[in-house]
């Protein structure tokens, strides 16, 4: 295990090994990505393995990181596992807005002025401190928890599994906490995905709180989301936009979208249906197909009907996935990714669909 994981843009990569040299000559275990990433495939997962890990994350805070997608993205998964974050400011900048929701309540170590080293040693006892501390709440919250648990029977965890909203609420979720865990995830997920395709964390908090049934989620053992699924109804007139490329995550407005509680025919968004890469693999896939289209089969028997269905693929494993679910590929998005499309009426065959009889039924038996 390392103690201090090491976010910074490559561009900064002389500042990084200074830090690391300096940290390390004083037993301080650094993780620095392009010495302990698993290149390939893997990459992504092991830093989410690292930061999940490490005691506490130090930022190389530049412009360079400020502008940097990666930074962003390693920030959002400390943030999330509960991570200390020490932003070590190296220029002056004006932070932008999406790093300034996870680092505006931190304490900065301002190491603008030369020489570096003499900032790079004030941030060494700096760490030290902060371990110091945390180790001895730890020793009180061990033997709390021994005081308090000698009695009780012992807890075994919760296999994966999906869960909705009010779930997730019993976990002590909230909005906002679901949120970050999503746009962390999806950044992970989706090869390529701009800012503004992905959107922040406030932007998704009024789907996540009021559209309880079309965001749902597969959790691990720990409680975390690992995947999900979320889709969203517009109106036919956005839907043929989005089937032309025209529109990004956060074109999608939450007042702009269709409720669906009353019986109709709808057109729908797959905003995402993934899952992380230490997780992939068939019985959890096939755990989120069901569960997307045992909702789906629940709103038909409302009367609630889709008639298209539209999704953005970031990645060639999801256009597989895709395509064997019947989509086809109409065109690539005006940023990144591409689109894929597939006509619900009449309802496509294919073996996932053929697990729920009750919706071939329902949607056989409709009527336009």
């Amino acid at each position: 295990m390392h103690d201090i994981f090491i976010s910074y843009s490559t561009k900064d990569k002389q500042i990084a090994d200074a830090i690391v040299n300096i940290l390390e000559c004083k037993k301080i275990r650094c993780w620095i990505s392009y010495r302990d990433a698993t290149p390939g495939d893997e990459y992504a997962g092991s830093i989410v393995r690292a930061i999940k890990n490490c005691q506490a994350c130090v930022l190389i805070f530049s412009n360079n990181s400020n502008q940097s997608r990666h930074v962003f993205n390693e920030i959002n998964s400390c943030a999330n596992y509960g991570k200390i974050i020490i932003p070590f400011k190296i220029a002056e900048f004006k932070i932008r807005e999406s790093l300034e929701y996870y680092l505006g309540g931190t304490h900065w170590l301002d190491a603008i002025t030369d020489p570096i080293e003499q900032h790079i040693h004030k941030l060494a006892e700096e760490i030290e401190i902060i371990f110091t501390h945390k180790s001895k709440i730890e020793k009180l919250s061990f033997t709390e928890s021994i005081t308090n648990n000698q009695h009780s029977e012992l807890r075994i965890p919760n296999s994966i599994r999906m869960v909705k909203y009010e779930d997730l609420m019993k976990l002590g979720y909230n909005a906002e906490k679901i949120a970050i865990q999503l746009v962390e995830n999806d950044y992970i997920n989706l090869i390529g995905v701009t800012e503004e395709q992905e959107g922040t964390p406030a932007h998704w908090i009024p789907f996540i709180q009021n559209s309880t049934e079309t965001f749902q989620y597969m959790i691990n053992e720990e409680s975390r989301i690992i995947g999900d699924w979320e889709i969203i109804a517009i109106n036919q007139d956005d839907f043929n936009k989005s089937k032309e490329g025209q529109l990004l995550g956060t074109d999608y407005k939450f007042e702009n979208c269709e409720i669906l509680c009353f019986p109709g025919i709808y057109y729908g968004i797959i905003l995402t249906f993934s899952i992380l890469p230490d997780y992939r693999n068939s019985t959890n896939y096939m755990m989120l197909m069901n569960s997307f289209y045992k909702q789906i089969e629940d709103y038909a028997e409302h009367g609630i009907f889709f008639k298209e269905w539209c999704m953005d693929v970031f990645s060639p494993e999801m256009e597989k996935i895709m395509t064997q679910l019947g989509f086809n590929f109409l065109i690539a998005n005006k940023a990144v990714g591409k689109v894929y499309h597939q006509n619900f009426i009449p309802l496509p065959n294919n073996p996932i669909i053929n697990r729920f009889p009750k919706l071939k039924q329902l949607y056989g038996d409709l009527i336009l």
